[in-house]
């Protein structure tokens, strides 16, 4: 990652641009090692001094005791050690003794720039300002809102799906698309020509009469299709909404095929799960919560520490993604053990694509890691055992 200061002392990624006439020109520029996986980033000697300032010596401040890390230094030197910042963040950092880089969790990078550099600094009154917004939006539509977690690059795969749900809605709204099509006839198959949402009670009556035949000559495909469709503007707005809060991370790390594919399992899962599950047999089910539930998995997994606003009796908390994901799991699992025969939510279609979201996120991980291993090249030295 290439970063380069600016006149004014802020720091702006990428490339210094080239001299202009009238254009103060780039004081200082900087490459760190930074992981696309965990978003973690390693700091040769000297890097963070330059990013927090000439009048910040971070590097020094760090507490003489040590303990040993489960990290290696990334330029061959051993193993680092684990040291305090007293006064900056209360987790240790990683240093290497003999070459003095020093690696930085994700979390632990954002923090440490509120804390040390200037647009950290300077922006706090314009935090507070947005909180204060935030707060009042929050105790209008209750929903949560990600405090700090910016996508590296547009999210175009999420941004697709957020599109393809409106066009489809409006489909909906003009009757091109009809879930009165789904209604289900002889044997449960439909009565319409175009059925794209799956009612449970046909499907289990398609496949009691046809056996595994029901998967080609049924409407079982419409697993596949009926997370492109939604009950009301409030459900698709709110999908839309916990899409993009949480999948742009997401897609971002996992790569945009992967990302489809991973949706597509947990919208699937989501809605068999459903029609395996619920009460309410004649209702056909719609909207993309499967998929987004298994998107949510993920983001526990990848960033749990990241902090999210929720608004509980008018008061605003600051609370880790891992606390309010496992808050609103457990409430779709007590929801649809007391499900009736009329429930409008598919509860189990959560249930189901967040456990298929939680089981594939390990093995996307492990293969982003291999592909991010094969393209990292770091000086070749001897192996040394770093000092206590």
């Amino acid at each position: 990652m290439l970063l380069h200061r600016l006149a004014d002392g802020r720091w702006a990624t990428g490339a210094p641009p080239p001299p202009r006439l009238g254009v103060p020109p780039v004081t200082a520029a900087v490459q760190i090692d930074a992981c696309p996986v965990c978003n973690g980033a390693w700091f040769d000697a000297g890097e963070l001094n330059l990013l927090a300032g000439e009048t910040t010596n971070l590097e020094q401040t760090l507490a003489p005791e040590s303990k040993s890390s489960t990290r290696g230094c990334p330029r061959g030197c051993g193993m680092l050690r684990e040291r305090a910042l007293p006064g900056q963040i209360r987790t240790p950092v990683d240093h290497c003794s003999f070459c003095g880089g020093i690696w930085l969790d994700g979390h632990e990078r954002h923090k440490l720039a509120k804390s040390t550099t200037r647009e950290g600094q300077q922006e706090r009154g314009k935090r507070i300002a947005r909180r204060g917004v935030i707060w009042v939006a929050q105790i209008l539509t209750q929903l949560p809102v990600e405090v700090e977690n910016p996508a590296s690059g547009t999210p175009w795969v999420v941004i697709t799906m957020l599109v393809s749900f409106l066009a489809m809605f409006v489909a909906q709204v003009l009757g091109i698309v009809d879930l009165g099509d789904c209604v289900p006839g002889r044997g449960g198959l439909p009565t319409g020509d175009l059925c794209l949402a799956p009612v449970a009670g046909a499907l289990l009556d398609q496949w009691h009469n046809l056996g595994i035949a029901a998967l080609w000559q049924g409407t079982w495909y419409t697993l596949a299709t009926h997370w492109l469709l939604h009950g009301s503007w409030a459900h698709l707005l709110g999908n839309c909404y916990f899409l993009y809060i949480f999948g742009d991370n997401v897609e971002h790390l996992f790569g945009r095929k992967r990302f489809i594919l991973f949706f597509l399992v947990a919208a699937v899962a989501g809605g068999l799960g459903e029609v395996l599950l619920t009460k309410n047999t004649i209702g056909p089910i719609v909207g993309a919560s499967g998929g987004i539930a298994g998107v949510m998995a993920a983001y526990l997994w990848c960033f749990p520490r990241n902090k999210l606003f929720q608004v509980v009796l008018f008061i605003q908390l600051k609370l880790p993604a891992w606390v309010y994901l496992f808050v609103w799991i457990g409430f779709q699992a007590v929801m649809g053990l007391f499900e009736t025969e009329n429930a409008s939510v598919a509860w189990f279609a959560h249930i189901f694509g967040f456990a298929a979201g939680a089981a594939m996120t390990p093995i996307i991980l492990a293969a982003r890691r291999r592909e991010v291993a094969k393209t990292v090249q770091v000086p070749a030295s001897e192996y040394r055992t770093s000092p206590a």
